[in-house]
């Protein structure tokens, strides 16, 4: 169930443009087992944390993110 509401988010944030700061390590791993989300990673801000491991658009893993944050800026 969790996977469906993450996906549905995520899938929303890409039509409005924004971009998000991984904060919750649900929405990190899923986007880990999901790299076409990696692109909706803010690279300026893109979380701290232990989970996943990757700099979005360079299919590097240096960034550590642990989940989401709407980008409201």
């Amino acid at each position: 169930m969790a996977t469906e509401l993450v996906s549905r988010e995520l899938d929303e944030i890409r039509e409005s443009g924004k971009k998000i700061t991984g904060i919750c390590p649900v929405v990190g791993e899923f986007i880990d087992r999901n790299l076409e989300y990696a692109d909706l990673i803010d690279k300026v801000h893109p979380g701290a944390g232990a989970y996943p491991k990757y700099e979005p658009g360079e299919g590097g893993r240096d960034e550590e993110l642990t989940a989401i944050e709407h980008d409201l800026a």
